[in-house]
């Protein structure tokens, strides 16, 4: 249930910055485990445009329903969840499993997943979910269903004052989320 599993997850905290070091973010990551792991489902929504045309990094936004956020009962049960988890869990990188279930592509991949303000941009209204998933697809998989399995935490989202090192910081988490999901428990949740 979206429940426990946002309460298995890190809560919001503050928003820290990004230090540096000759130009490039010092980023302390970790693996924090979810348990429950949370099982989100949405349809795949167009965002702000700047995954990869801006950053070079294609994110799948995935729908929040925040317009029915007062009244939940009108949401069906797999988005009273993703809003739930959006909701209460802590802003910043996790390390997931993604599938487009009802797209040309229907593997499972690694994802290194956003959660929150994107705080290095001055426009984001709502908390956004948008995984980055590590894999090139053919095509674009707009209003498609994306399914994640979240496995894990990884670090709290940062204000970038230079693009450069938002750029170097998203790199470095693709990177540390596929090693986390080679990883046991996260590896066995790929099927």
């Amino acid at each position: 249930d979206a429940a426990a599993a946002a309460a298995a997850a890190p809560q919001d905290g503050g928003e820290p910055q990004a230090s540096t070091n000759n130009g490039s973010p010092m980023l302390s990551r970790v693996r924090q485990v979810l348990d429950p792991v949370p099982r989100l489902r949405a349809k795949v929504v167009h965002g702000f445009g700047r995954g990869s045309k801006m950053l070079g990094f294609p994110t799948a936004n995935m729908e929040v329903r925040w317009d029915l956020e007062q009244t939940p009962e009108a949401l069906a049960p797999h988005e009273r969840e993703i809003l739930e988890f959006a909701r209460s869990c802590q802003t910043g990188i996790y390390y997931a499993w993604a599938q487009v279930v009802d797209g040309k592509d229907r593997g499972v991949y690694k994802a290194a997943m956003s959660i929150g303000w994107n705080p290095t941009f001055t426009d984001v209204k709502a908390k956004t979910i948008e995984p980055w998933i590590l894999h090139d697809f053919a095509e674009d998989f707009y209003d498609c269903e994306l399914r994640i399995v979240v496995c894990g935490y990884v670090r709290p989202e940062i204000k970038f004052d230079k693009f450069d090192d938002l750029i170097v910081a998203i790199k470095e988490d693709g990177a540390f989320c596929g090693s986390a999901l080679e990883a046991a428990p996260a590896a066995a949740l790929a099927g």
